[in-house]
This record gives structure tokens, sequence and C-alpha cells, in this order.
């Protein structure tokens, strides 16, 4: 357990600052991670504004991978001009950050991902009551198998002979442990 700095009616307020530097710390943090948070957190914020209407649409931020930006397009042909455009991308992000934070762009499909714009960035519980990050439960939903792909399958190709005894089992088990 930490020492605590004992209070007395005399002491002068402490700076904020001066606290949350020790705080990060002892989270084994140093300040400049710190100040890094918050401002990655800003730039994706204001992201739209950063980039502009023209490149905010087409570059998904995804967040950053030491000092490297990653961008998410979705499709091919937007990945090949965020690409060819990174160098104007790196001068705006890297102007909005105040220094040199990032030294390349690496833009990738999107793929379902979601950009950190989407992601909830403060920890506050939603209106509803729910937490910022509930945990997934268990889906119930089970697929039927009845085996109506094998019809469409090459009957001496190892997959569909894989897929037929896997549906051959799965309804032995069915049988054997009924719902």
């Amino acid at each position: 357990m930490a020492a605590w700095r004992a209070r007395r009616k005399a002491s002068e307020p402490v700076a904020a600052c001066e606290i949350l530097a020790k705080v990060m710390q002892r989270l084994g943090m140093s300040a400049d991670e710190g100040w890094l948070r918050e401002r990655l957190r800003q730039l994706w914020i204001n992201w739209n504004m950063v980039m502009g209407p023209d490149l905010a649409d087409m570059a998904h931020p995804l967040g950053r991978h030491g000092s490297v930006l990653l961008l998410g397009a979705e499709d091919a042909l937007l990945v090949q001009e965020l690409h060819f455009q990174s160098g104007e991308i790196l001068e705006r992000v890297n102007a909005f950050m105040e220094k040199a934070v990032f030294d390349s762009v690496k833009v990738e499909l999107l793929l379902g991902r979601q950009d950190v714009r989407l992601q909830s960035l403060s920890r506050e519980p939603s209106p509803d009551g729910t937490n910022w990050r509930t945990p997934r439960g268990p889906v119930d939903v089970q697929t039927p198998l009845s085996g109506a792909y094998l019809s469409s399958m090459d009957a001496q190709s190892i997959v569909a002979r894989a897929y037929a005894n896997f549906v051959r089992r799965s309804a032995a088990l069915k049988q054997a442990f009924p719902n």
C-alpha cells in the first residue's frame, strides 16, 4: 500500500499535474505516455476536422503501433489512394499533435473492423445503465446440420468426406443427448 501524505491544516494546494505525474509513474507510465494518450484521444475526436471532409470520409483511424498510424479503408482502391496521400496525412496529424509522433502510415482494408471514432472513448456508463464495455455473452443460436451442402460437393473430395462424417456424428450425438 502506498504511503499517503499527511494533510496539514497549513498546507498549500498541490498542482494536479504533480499528483498525476506521481500516479502515472506508479502505474508504470511516464508523463510523456499520458500526454500522448490524451493527445491521441483528442485526435480521434477531432479526426474529421484534422483530415478535412475529403480525407475523413476515406480514411478510418484504427489506432497506432509505435510510430505508425494505422488507417482503414473500405476497398482496395481507397487503400491505394490513401497510400499515395500518406505524406499529407502525416503532415496533418503531426501538426495536430504538435510534434512528430508518427513517421509512417499503414493503410489496411477495414474488413468489418470499427474505427476508433465509433468506439466509446469515455468510461462513463451509458444512459441505459449498461457499462461502456459489456462483455459478450454466449451465443445460443445453433446452426442446424442437415448435410444440405453434400449434394453440391464432389463425393471423392476429402472436404466432402470430412463434412459428411461431421454431419453423421452430430446427428448421432443429437439422438443420444437430446435437449
